[in-house]
């Protein structure tokens, strides 16, 4: 590990509890246990442990695969190859997944869980489901950065008259060279009485910040206004609390901090939710949602469609089991042997790590630096993309993002002190020669 000062603010607890991020101070103790601690793990992670000539920083986009769901791909492939009767099984594992899914929200039950494709699948069915109520006329809130895929799904109901609300954050970003975090005061000039939804990422995959949806929830969900947020960048890298929270449903993909195959996903969707919207009926139905389905596959048109009366719904009967395998091991995996505070502490450790490496070499980071505001694993370098990325990427092998704030590197539980040192010597060399900062 690195030797360096303790200066920094941490949220480290000493027990596991899924809850939301707090402020505390890490110990040089509590940091060397975390530090040893995942570069234990490290090793289920061939990529980084075997290959000195990867320093991955792109966790935000897709981490490598690790042993773990290796393994547990690997069983599910000799199930198919040999067993005869392999389903009855991975229904089984489904289910196991669903509970430990909602172990990792603190859902109400396990039903307030649907499998889905990806995010898109699960915020699109959520939109659909919620605009049944929607009138010409009211009105949806999201923010100008907001990620493609949750704007779009509010974006196509202009069509049915409902207007869509864009707040602006980029240009203030722009000036003040700040990216801040979107709250419930951010939000409101907005709002109004025919305000129908806000969609906003829990963390943002753009600038990193840690937007306050438990104070956007608390102002407006009252009203009847819904909060449908995207948890991708949060599920598997900071705890989260899906009551606590009082979110309306929460989508996210699997591939990102639970590292599994891509073509998985969740949606979670909260009973009073549910409650509100008034027997939502999914944009897509299929027998997998219908609980009184004939098990000979005969549809009577004289039967009433009798849906599950939860989240399951909005599930469709094929789906990726293997990605469902891979879900339970490694959830499971996350949940009792690397902790969720213990992930989350670890990545803040890192990018205030690089943070303070940063300040040092004069180069600014947009993303916010208070742990309340910012996302653990996400930093965003404001550096010319074009100038600097071909350099850093020369000298050290290293994998992140450009985007269109600068460079944006992202840790996994995977990545150590090591790693952040490494890709300082690769910013030391390139200020070396000279390029703009």
């Amino acid at each position: 590990m690195v030797s360096r000062p303790v200066i920094r603010k941490a949220s480290y607890q000493p027990d596991n509890a899924n809850s939301a991020p707090a402020t505390g101070e890490t110990s040089a103790d509590e940091e060397k246990r975390l530090a040893e601690k995942f570069l234990i793990h490290r090793r289920l992670v061939p990529l980084v442990s075997q290959n000195e000539d990867v320093l991955f920083l792109n966790a935000a986009s897709a981490p490598p695969s690790n042993l773990i769901v290796h393994e547990a791909i690997t069983k599910y492939s000799a199930d198919a190859l040999y067993g005869p009767h392999p389903h009855p099984k991975w229904r089984e594992t489904k289910e196991d997944a669903r509970r430990l899914l909602a172990r990792v929200l603190n859902a109400e039950a396990p039903e307030t869980i649907a499998f889905t494709r990806d995010t898109t699948e699960g915020l699109g069915s959520f939109i659909r489901a919620a605009a049944a109520t929607f009138r010409a006329g009211d009105n949806v809130v999201v923010v100008d950065n907001e990620h493609p895929n949750l704007a779009y799904g509010f974006l196509v109901l202009r069509d049915a008259g409902v207007e869509v609300r864009q707040v602006p954050t980029i240009a203030g970003a722009e000036r003040t060279g700040r990216v801040e975090a979107v709250t419930a005061e951010t939000l409101r000039p907005f709002v109004d009485e025919r305000t129908r939804a806000i969609g906003i990422s829990s963390i943002s995959f753009d600038g990193g910040q840690f937007n306050d949806v438990k104070g956007i929830c608390a102002a407006f969900r009252h009203r009847g206004i819904h909060v449908l947020a995207d948890v991708s960048q949060h599920v598997g890298i900071a705890r989260i609390d899906a009551q606590e929270l009082r979110i309306s449903a929460a989508a996210f993909s699997l591939h990102k901090g639970l590292n599994c195959p891509t073509g998985i996903g969740a949606l979670y969707v909260s009973p009073a939710a549910f409650a509100e919207i008034g027997d939502p009926i999914p944009p897509i139905v299929n027998m997998a949602a219908v609980r009184n389905m004939n098990e000979n596959l005969i549809v009577r048109a004289d039967e009433p469609v009798d849906m599950f009366p939860d989240a399951r719904r909005f599930e469709h009967a094929n789906m990726s089991l293997a990605g469902v395998v891979a879900a339970a091991a490694f959830t499971r995996f996350y949940l009792d042997v690397l902790g969720p505070a213990d992930v989350e502490a670890h990545l803040y450790n890192l990018t205030d790590f690089l943070g303070i490496e940063c300040d040092r070499l004069g180069i600014k980071i947009l993303s916010p630096r208070d742990r309340d505001n910012r996302a653990p694993h996400i930093c965003i370098l404001k550096l010319d993309q074009w100038e600097w990325a071909p350099y850093v990427k020369g000298h050290e092998g290293a994998v992140f993002t450009v985007n269109r704030l600068g460079i944006r590197v992202s840790f996994g539980f995977f990545n150590s002190f090591e790693d952040v040192r490494r890709l300082v010597q690769a910013l030391e060399q390139v200020v070396a020669r000279g390029l703009h900062v």
